[in-house]
C-alpha cells in the first residue's frame, strides 16, 4: 500500500471517528445526567470529558464546573466556570456557579467580586444576593451582611434561611432585641429550624 493510500485511509477513518464523536455528544450529555442522578459524579464527569474539542462550548464548561464542584475539585471547578463566563460573557448562571467553588475555598474577596459583578447586571438575583450575604458574614462584615439579608427578605419575605442569617448578623453586632425578633419569626413558621433555635438560645445566654 502506498504512502498516499495509507494516508487517505487514515484520513477517512479519522473523519468517520470524528463524526461519530460529534453525533454521540447528545448521548454523552444524557449519560452524564443519568450518572449524576445516581451520584456517580466521577462517571458523569468522565462522559463530559469524552466530548470533542470543537463541541466544548458554554454548556460543556458550565456542566464540568458543576460536576467538579460536586467532586470537591474546587480549583478545577472555578477554572471551568471561568471558561463558561468567557464563552458567554453576559451569562448570569456561570457567575452564580463560579461563586460556589470560590466560597468552598474561602476565597471570600474573589467570591464577593463575582457577586458584585453579577448583581450589577441583575440587582434582584436571588443567588447573587443570598450568597453575597453569606460571604460578607463570613468575612466578619456583619453590618453589610445584615443589609444584604434585608435586600433578599424584601424580595422573598418567607425565606427562613435568610431571616436566620439576618438574625445572626444582628446578633454579631450586639443587636440582641432585633436578633431575637428575627429568630422568633423563623421559629413561628419553622419550629424545628436548628440555626434559629441556636440563635435564640445564644440571645438568651447573653
Amino acid at each position: 500500500m502506498s504512502i498516499w493510500i495509507r494516508f487517505t485511509v487514515a484520513a477517512m477513518v479519522l473523519g468517520v471517528t470524528s463524526a461519530a464523536v460529534a453525533s454521540d455528544d447528545p448521548r454523552l450529555y444524557q449519560a452524564s445526567y443519568d450518572l449524576e442522578s445516581i451520584q456517580d459524579y466521577a462517571g458523569a464527569l468522565g462522559k463530559m470529558d469524552q466530548i470533542g474539542g470543537e463541541q466544548q462550548g458554554y454548556v460543556y464548561h458550565l456542566r464540568r464546573g458543576w460536576l467538579l464542584y460536586l467532586l470537591g475539585r474546587h480549583g478545577d471547578s472555578a477554572a471551568a466556570y471561568r471558561a463558561a463566563v468567557e464563552a458567554a460573557p453576559d451569562s448570569l448562571e456561570a457567575r452564580q456557579g463560579l461563586v460556589l467553588p470560590l466560597m468552598a475555598m474561602k476565597r471570600w474577596l474573589d467570591a464577593e467580586a463575582v457577586c458584585v459583578e453579577l448583581l450589577s447586571a441583575a440587582p434582584t438575583d436571588y443567588r447573587g444576593n443570598s450568597r453575597l450575604a453569606f460571604i460578607l458574614y463570613s468575612m466578619g462584615r456583619y453590618g453589610a451582611a445584615a443589609d444584604r439579608y434585608e435586600v433578599v427578605l424584601t424580595l422573598y419575605p418567607s425565606d427562613v434561611e435568610m431571616r436566620a442569617g439576618l438574625g445572626w448578623s444582628l446578633l454579631k453586632q450586639g443587636k440582641t432585641a432585633e436578633a431575637r425578633s428575627a429568630f422568633e419569626a423563623v421559629l413561628q413558621v419553622a419550629p424545628s429550624h436548628v440555626s434559629a433555635r441556636e440563635g435564640l438560645d445564644a440571645v438568651a445566654s447573653l
